[in-house]
């Protein structure tokens, strides 16, 4: 009998790749939207007990496993991931403002290399729209899923203010966000990487970290968790820059990492500008993830670990290298909703 994952791989995933990239990605997201789902979780409770749940301060991560930002954007498929068994999805980026985005296309696969390369640019519908996507799901996923949101600036905004879009992100968000992950590191927005330097990144955490507290106050709720998402392809004095100041600031994690602008080790030719996930991501995004849990031998913050994610023994070697956490993109694309089956069970 057929395993999903081999139905996937051999029929699905080839009928899928017949189409253009972001028109299967909004496909998906429509389909989840309409088709019915079951009631019970596509993967067993029964999960591998060394796969074990994960708690954060007012968080309880059911497993270790979640959906990275970038594939639900405006936070319309909770329900789905909820029901494929992740424990926590990560929406957006938002930005305070709607945006486009890039111009078309924008969204490239490199099926030999199992890779993507997107320079999406920060499509999204806005905080509001977001913010109500959200409590709706959780009226629904009654709180199963825990739902981050990834957030930036817009592309008009110059640097010298990004802070200001993050914080209005937050205040529209507050209520309907479990977390806060920062996007710095995104390579298809202009400018962007420049908030991981000494010159802006001390500024805008200090003032994440003011917000934080107030609306804390104003909601009469904890503080929310916030997370920090940083590149894979960070000089050593960087790195420690960023650890660093993340501590002194109260940032409670770090995302390693986002995409990757080099071009190392990949087979497909192609001369595409954007950001690189997949299988040729994994190396870089591990030995950036090593470099900040060699800084972290306290345990001063919580790392999350994110790229070249395809399988088990991928999943187990992020734990192994200090992750608490571990986000999946590119590989539930070329894998197919079976691989958080085959990670947690």
């Amino acid at each position: 009998m057929f395993e999903f994952p081999m139905i996937y791989k051999k029929f699905i995933r080839p009928l899928l790749f017949l189409f253009k990239p972001e028109f299967v990605h909004n496909f998906v997201i429509c389909m989840a939207n309409i088709l019915p789902l079951r009631k019970k979780s596509y993967v067993s409770d029964e999960i591998d007990g060394k796969n074990f749940s994960f708690k954060l301060g007012y968080l309880n991560f059911k497993n270790r496993l979640g959906l990275a930002a970038g594939m639900d954007k405006d936070a319309k498929a909770i329900k789905l991931w909820n029901k494929l068994g992740f424990s926590h999805v990560e929406v957006g980026t938002v930005t305070p403002m709607p945006q486009s985005g890039n111009p078309k296309p924008r969204l490239f696969r490199l099926v030999k290399d199992e890779a993507i390369i997107n320079r999406m640019g920060f499509n999204n519908q806005g905080p509001e729209k977001v913010r109500l996507n959200i409590l709706r799901a959780k009226k629904k996923t009654h709180n199963g899923i825990i739902v981050g949101v990834n957030i930036g600036k817009n592309m008009n905004t110059p640097v010298k203010n990004a802070s200001e879009d993050y914080q209005k992100c937050m205040e529209i968000l507050y209520d309907s966000a479990d977390y806060f992950s920062l996007n710095v590191s995104s390579p298809n927005t202009e400018g962007l990487r420049d908030l991981q330097s000494e010159k802006y990144l001390d500024e805008l955490l200090a003032k994440i970290n003011a917000k934080n507290s107030e609306l804390s106050l104003k909601y009469k709720i904890p503080r929310r968790i916030i997370f920090l998402k940083v590149a894979p392809d960070l000089l050593n004095e960087e790195i420690e820059f960023i650890f660093n100041t993340a501590v002194k600031n109260e940032i409670d994690g770090i995302i390693a990492t986002n995409t990757t602008i080099r071009r190392e080790n990949i087979v497909c030719n192609i001369n595409e500008e954007g950001g690189l996930s997949g299988k040729p991501l994994k190396k870089l995004s591990n030995e950036i993830l090593i470099k900040f849990s060699v800084l972290n031998s306290e345990n001063k913050l919580t790392l999350i670990a994110c790229g070249g994610v395809f399988d088990k023994n991928n999943f187990k070697e992020k734990i192994k290298l200090g992750a608490e956490l571990v986000q999946i993109y590119t590989g539930f694309v070329y894998e197919g909703p079976g691989i958080i089956k085959k990670i947690l069970q």
